[in-house]
């Protein structure tokens, strides 16, 4: 039996590897257009350095919180109306347009851009939990775990790549002839988004259901009292609603963690920002093969007891964020990151999937949606919050701690439900 059978076993290769080459797509705009390239385009152009920086988390948290809120609902939708795969397209496809168009952006422009990057980045955020909703698809009980790794193992890469290919574009910045090839990134990154996402939108089976078609506002409808009914009866999913509980600790702590790291290792570290450029590449390359590793272990041995271990290991390195003093203690402690950075999340991913009942599934992935975007919206506040009170960012670090620990106990105490089959959708 040859590697890659081994690899994945009884679950269908195609849909498998097809499916985790949306991770890979997607982390060109999660990268460049949330993290990177277009924030400083938008603080430092579009609304101006001394007001960008409230702008530009007023703008992301409001999209954040709209495709959170939104994610239970098309989540219910889908379950419903069995027609999830074109809603995923269709997501994605607003996403990738919307992204396009920020080649349109420039000074005195900030209420259309503005819009474009919300309608662009709520649609990310529901792609995205439709896409996650996929994984017990292309999965068996034995491979949810590395399938779930590899893709976001496949994400790290897939960001460098895409870093890297398009930086002759964007690395002298956008003063004057500069300005048109640091825009065209945009739409470059919109292409690379589009290419990379074709295999999973071929290949990507649905269940031969009987789809109900119903008019939007009555879809709309079946979707909140869906949503509201689920709420209402969560005592039928306690396990469910204990992960989700923990899964907003334990992601608040990561979020913060994800926001702050370059701004600690500048301010705390005194690090240059090639060396935050050259750290930041090092640990995406480390942890594209933890990710899978972690992955294969968590089928092994179990996805509550390779999660609570990353947990751990959070905790420690938080802990040893806040103590150290020297840029070798840093880059010790960055490695240990790489170890883990994607791991947690994508065993908590797999072990979900496992959780949810199959007539629920996308509902429930919008609720997990849900909880990281409002931990998304709270944690980094806190962060900064402890670190102007104390004016001591190791305080504000050392602070996480506590988000581990109850996240952990919370882990703890679920039961790693044993799931005879995952369905699985036949060619």
């Amino acid at each position: 039996m040859s590697l890659l059978n081994k690899f994945f076993k009884e679950a269908d290769k195609k849909a498998a590897i097809s499916w985790a080459f949306y991770d890979f797509a997607n982390s060109s705009y999660a990268l460049l257009i949330l993290s990177f390239v277009f924030p400083i385009y938008f603080k430092e152009v579009i609304v101006g350095v001394e007001r960008g920086d409230f702008y530009w988390g007023l703008l992301v948290s409001i999209s954040i919180l709209i495709g959170g809120l939104l994610a239970p609902i098309i989540g219910a939708i889908a379950d419903y109306d069995s027609r999830k795969k074109i809603k995923f397209i269709i997501f994605a496809l607003v996403s990738m347009v919307g992204t396009a168009f920020l080649f349109f952006s420039g000074s005195n422009k900030l209420l259309l851009v503005s819009l474009i990057f919300l309608i662009s980045n709520v649609a990310f955020e529901l792609a995205q939990t439709l896409y996650d909703s996929f994984l017990a698809r292309v999965s068996t009980k034995e491979t949810i775990g590395r399938i779930s790794g590899l893709a976001w193992g496949l994400g790290y890469i897939g960001g460098v790549i895409a870093m890297l290919a398009f930086k002759p574009l964007y690395e002298n910045g956008y003063a004057g002839d500069f300005e048109f090839g640091y825009k065209l990134v945009f739409p470059l990154t919109a292409l690379f988004f589009l290419l990379f996402s074709i295999p999973s939108f071929i290949f990507i089976k649905e269940k031969p259901e009987n789809k109900n078609r119903e008019s939007l506002s009555v879809l709309i409808k079946h979707g909140i009292k869906s949503v509201v009914g689920t709420i209402k009866n969560l005592k039928r999913h306690k396990n469910i609603a204990w992960f989700l509980l923990g899964f907003y600790f334990m992601n608040d702590a990561l979020v913060i963690i994800f926001s702050f790291i370059s701004i600690y290792a500048r301010t705390t570290f005194g690090m240059e920002f090639k060396e935050i450029l050259t750290l930041l590449l090092i640990i995406q390359i480390i942890a594209f093969p933890a990710v899978i590793i972690f992955g294969l272990l968590s089928d092994k041995k179990g996805s509550k007891k390779i999660l609570l271990f990353t947990i751990v290991v959070w905790a420690i390195i938080v802990v040893l964020l806040s103590i150290a003093t020297t840029k070798t203690m840093f880059y010790v402690i960055a490695l240990l990151t790489a170890l883990v950075i994607g791991s947690s999340q994508a065993i908590a991913r797999s072990w979900l999937s496992k959780l949810v009942p199959d007539e629920k599934r996308f509902e429930f992935f919008g609720f997990n949606s849900f909880a990281s975007k409002i931990a998304a919206t709270t944690g980094p506040v806190l962060f900064g919050v402890v670190s102007v009170a104390t004016g001591n960012q190791r305080l504000a670090m050392a602070a996480l701690v506590p988000f581990f620990i109850v996240a952990f106990i919370i882990f703890a105490r679920i039961k790693e439900e044993k799931i005879e089959s995952l369905p699985q959708v036949s060619n």
